[in-house]
């Protein structure tokens, strides 16, 4: 039986050419790129890849990115999540986000998510400590989500569904407003 070989690492200027092939991200849910972007967050070091081993080939393939910014009180921004495919692949962007959240331990995290991107929003809400914070905000042409993440609220999460306890969606224990 082949096992699942996967790794994750910061992204090297050869890695652009390959994540140009993924078409849908977080902050682009339609479908346009933004190479651009990414070279400058590579360049800054705040660009993560998670690679996957094909063995048949027994080489090394992308799969999947995240872009993110470490703000100085030391509350994370995520810009952008992205996999290989026409649609988000959920257990890369779960991957990388919960990497990052391990690694860098941040105090916090705010992530903005369309509205209308409902693979999106339904990933966030499914990951422990995720809530949305406050009413949506428009920004033309589209509503906007903003999505907070505090590890208490995840430890919380991983908490009550350990001991079988209800679900804890976050502060308000509401969902998110569509």
């Amino acid at each position: 039986m082949d096992e699942l070989a996967f790794r994750i690492r910061s992204a090297e200027p050869d890695d652009l050419q390959s994540l140009s092939a993924v078409k849908v991200s977080l902050a682009h849910p339609e479908g346009r790129g933004r190479s651009a972007g990414l070279r400058t967050a590579q360049q800054r070091d705040e660009l993560l890849v998670l690679e996957r081993y094909d063995p048949r080939e027994k080489t090394w393939v992308i799969g999947g990115y995240i872009e993110w910014h470490m703000r100085v009180d030391d509350t994370l921004t995520l810009r952008d999540v992205g996999s290989i495919g026409e649609t988000p692949h959920a257990g890369i962007v779960k991957h990388l986000l919960g990497e990052l959240l391990r690694s860098l331990s941040p105090l916090g995290a705010t992530c903005v998510v369309r509205r209308d991107a409902d693979v999106w929003n339904e990933m966030l809400e499914g990951i422990p400590g995720f809530f949305v914070e406050g009413p949506p905000e428009y920004r033309r042409p589209h509503y906007y989500n903003i999505w907070k993440w505090s590890p208490e609220l995840a430890r919380e999460a991983q908490r009550l569904s350990r001991g079988g306890g209800r679900s804890f969606r976050g502060p308000s224990d509401r969902g998110r407003l569509r």
